[in-house]
């Protein structure tokens, strides 16, 4: 069983969209915590519904419109993010928020929004992002260890 599973969604194709999984791939990278397993699950929905399975606890960090600064960094609880009102902030995980309480029996987690800027199609980040990165990755790595102490 996996204690605590960081799943980074998003599309790298279309730039900001994709900052769930550039900022996973970092805390992966830099930050490797006890108990924390780290899975890019980009937009595959069964891909991530497998990867979270057996989690005791889930993050979920993807863009999310909510009308904040680009780059601003807001924690949701998972029970808040499946319900209505969130739904229609990140697109697409309008299935996988469907699919999810199906898949995992009243499974406790975060989603951790990252307002984008810009979500064309494009690779890369907005440059509003890019300059933000390392605050975002610090705000969202502070929010993970607090919620886990």
């Amino acid at each position: 069983m996996k204690d605590t599973v960081i799943l980074g969604l998003g599309s790298r194709l279309m730039m900001d969209d994709g900052i769930g999984v550039y900022v996973v791939e970092r805390l992966r990278d830099e930050n490797p915590l006890e108990k924390l397993t780290y899975i890019v699950g980009e937009t595959d929905i069964d891909y991530c519904l497998d990867a979270v399975r057996d989690a005791q606890y889930l993050v979920i960090i993807d863009a999310v419109s909510s009308g904040t600064t680009p780059g601003d960094v807001t924690a949701f609880s998972l029970d808040r993010a499946l319900g209505e009102p969130l739904r229609v902030w990140s697109a697409h995980n309008l299935h996988l928020f469907d699919l999810l309480p199906h898949f995992s029996d009243g499974i406790k987690g975060l989603l951790i929004g990252i307002e984008p800027s810009d979500t064309s199609f494009n690779l890369g980040l907005s440059n509003i992002l890019t300059g933000r990165f390392g605050e975002i990755t610090g705000k969202v790595k502070d929010i993970i260890q607090k919620t886990l102490i």
